[in-house]
Order: C-alpha cells, then structure tokens, then sequence
C-alpha cells in the first residue's frame, strides 16, 4: 500500500508537468530501502521460527513491531525529507521528518467537530502545509506575510498550483463515490497542489474572518487545540510544545510522511519564505 501511495502522487504530479521528472528517482530511493528492511525481518524471523527459539521470535518481533505496523517505515533524507529542522532552537516533538504523523485529536472550528487531524485532510493527491501558533492575533503580521506569499506568483507553489489548475481542468479527476463524503472542494478550493491548515492552542476567541486570506479560503482546516490526550495536546505532541509568540511550520508531503519542519519567531516572515521556496523549488515546476 505504501508503494502504491509513493509512486502514485509523484507520478501524478510528473505526468502533468507540475514536478521535475527527478522527482521519480525518489521512488526507488525510498521503497528500495523499506523493501531490504522488511526481507532482513521476515529472514531473522523465519530462522527463528525454523530453529524453534520462542525468545528470539519475540525479540525479532518487539525490535521491529513499529516498522511492521507501517508506523516505522521512515524514509532517509533527501530531497523531500529534509533532514535538519529550520529553527533557532532544538526540536523536541514526536514529529520526524522522512516519517508519517503521530495521530492527534484537534477540534475542527467550523464545526466543532472533534477530528484525528493526521486523517481529516484526504489524500487528494496535494502537499499540506501546517501552521502551529499559540496567539493568532499576536503572530497575524508573520501569518499574512507568509500567507500572502504563498498565494500569490512570486512563490514556487503558486507557479506550480497555476500549472495544476490547467491541469486539472484539461485532464479532471472522475467523480468517486467517496467524494460525497470526503467533499474534496473542502480542500482544494484554493490550490489542486497544497491545502493550508492553522492549528492554534489559544483561548482566545478567534473567527474564521479574522484569519488571513489564504485560510479564509481554506474554512474546515482551521483547528483548536483543545482536546488533549494522556499524551498531551497535538502541539505537544507534535512539536513538544511552542514558545511565546513562536511559530512552527510543517510540510507533509501527498503521502502523509513529513518533509520538512521549521520553527520561526514573530519576525522571521522573509526568513520562512525563502525557506518554504527553498524546499519545494527543489522539485516542482514553479
């Protein structure tokens, strides 16, 4: 399954000349490395089974249970998986780049649903780009910065979102039964290439039409975390927490594993462009 989701949206995205065909060489990179991983497993555990050792066979299966579960398989660095978090400080999350998200519990604002958000964007084929503050009002000038940036033609996204609408629009997607349920134009209103989301831990009251434009375009992923678990918010368990006033992007790759994470203080706005640029200018056609 994990083949089929690796292969599929970077071929998606080559196909309509949205992304560099370099782009595919990562297939192999990745794959090839969970496939050597997962022979080594099943060898050490046939041995085991083979020379009747029931310690061994447990050993063998504790050592591996979260590659086996598809929770561990984590991809190396690379060019979609940066290595290294952009920040002036340590991170201290779950979070780990070239890995899928931690499941979490936020609370949709729209409708004050509760949601897994690892789950509530669909994989629609488009990156998803989270943004994690503990006062909107606070960090609005860093947030229409950077928003503004993003949607607008002087950022690689939006050349390459451009290309996918004219995509898209010569060559559509067929209509699925599952569409009504998951309602896909939640989504990709603003973009066919990347859906932004806020996730903020503020008590404050906060409304949809105070955010910036590019989140007011994108209504059902704006998020309160304020649902909690023994393992603490999604902000703490993501992220290990925020700072006052400090800002933390995530990249998420069409896949659901993590690209890159970076974490910005209030006045870093010109500083989180050019690194948001930076990583996805590594590959698509902007």
């Amino acid at each position: 399954m994990h083949d089929s989701f690796n292969l599929a949206w970077k071929l998606n995205l080559v196909l309509r000349n949205i992304a560099l065909p370099s782009l595919l060489d990562t297939y192999e990179l990745e794959r090839k490395q969970i496939a050597q991983q997962l022979i080594e497993f099943d060898f050490e555990h046939a041995n085991a089974f083979l020379a009747g050792d029931a310690q061994a066979l447990a050993q063998n299966f504790d050592d591996n249970i979260r590659f086996i579960s598809g929770v561990g398989a984590e991809y190396k660095p690379n060019k979609l998986n940066r290595e290294e978090c952009e920040g002036s400080h340590s991170f201290k999350g779950m979070l780990k780049t070239g890995a899928i998200l931690q499941p979490a519990r936020v609370t949709r604002y729209i409708d004050a649903n509760p949601v897994d958000i690892q789950l509530d964007i669909p994989f629609l084929s488009q990156f998803r780009i989270y943004f994690f503050v503990t006062d909107i009002h606070a960090s609005m000038p860093f947030l229409v910065e950077v928003s503004d940036f993003l949607i607008n033609g002087e950022s690689v996204l939006w050349r390459a979102s451009k290309i996918a609408k004219g995509s898209y629009e010569l060559f559509p997607l067929k209509e699925t039964e599952a569409d009504e349920y998951l309602q896909p134009e939640r989504y990709n209103g603003l973009s066919k290439l990347f859906t932004p989301a806020i996730i903020t831990t503020m008590e404050e009251r906060v409304e949809i039409k105070d955010l910036p434009a590019m989140f007011r375009h994108s209504p059902w992923t704006f998020y309160l975390d304020d649902v909690g678990s023994r393992a603490g918010s999604c902000t703490e368990k993501w992220l290990g927490g925020l700072y006052n006033n400090e800002i933390t992007i995530i990249n998420v790759r069409p896949d659901g594993y993590v690209g890159s994470i970076g974490i910005f203080e209030a006045g870093d706005g010109e500083k989180a462009k050019r690194w948001i640029d930076g990583y996805y200018g590594e590959y698509l056609k902007g």
